[in-house]
């Protein structure tokens, strides 16, 4: 049990440090064109009119939550890129830019995402562009997790709500 808490402390230790580390400036940046790419998403998506009229699993919230959670995490994944793209190490330069070209596609597929479900109204495409992304944001946070481990929990929320959203997009190509 105390192995535990010894490494427990000092994994806390890691992330304090870490955010001492991390520029705020680029977080803040990183934020910002995420937020805005989320932005310029929804509005190439239209309107939620259909998604009101579709059935609706259970556990489905309602569909005020959806902007609230989505602004929460792209600022935390934006806030995430944001740091992993300013880390000057050169021995993590590799993970970096990795990490990065994974982010950059998952983004594409997130971007593609509110365009196919609610103005296409393609709902098993917009399933295969959640799958993406899960697959994407995992590797992602692999190589994030490297550089800052805080970047990578971050990615991790995300992620988590990337499994509901799948199995919210899944339920209603099944229902309707």
């Amino acid at each position: 049990m105390s192995q535990i808490k010894t490494q427990k402390n000092r994994l806390v230790g890691k992330m304090r440090a870490e955010l001492c580390r991390i520029n705020l400036k680029c977080v803040i940046v990183g934020a910002i064109i995420v937020l805005l790419c989320g932005f310029l998403s929804s509005l190439a998506g239209g309107s939620t009119e259909a998604y009101r009229e579709l059935e609706r699993p259970a556990g489905a919230p309602p569909s005020f939550v959806f902007p609230i959670v989505w602004t929460i995490l792209y600022i935390l994944i934006g806030g995430a890129a944001g740091a992993v793209a300013c880390n000057q190490e050169r021995a993590l330069e590799s993970e970096k830019y990795k990490g990065l070209l994974f982010f950059i596609l998952m983004m594409i597929f997130n971007f593609v995402w509110s365009p196919l479900f609610f103005a296409a109204e393609a709902y098993f495409a917009a399933f295969c562009a959640i799958i993406m992304m899960i697959i994407l944001s995992f590797f992602a946070t692999l190589c994030f997790f490297r550089i800052y481990i805080v970047s990578a929990l971050a990615m991790a929320v995300y992620m988590l709500w990337l499994f509901y959203a799948a199995y919210l997009n899944l339920a209603i190509i099944i229902l309707n």
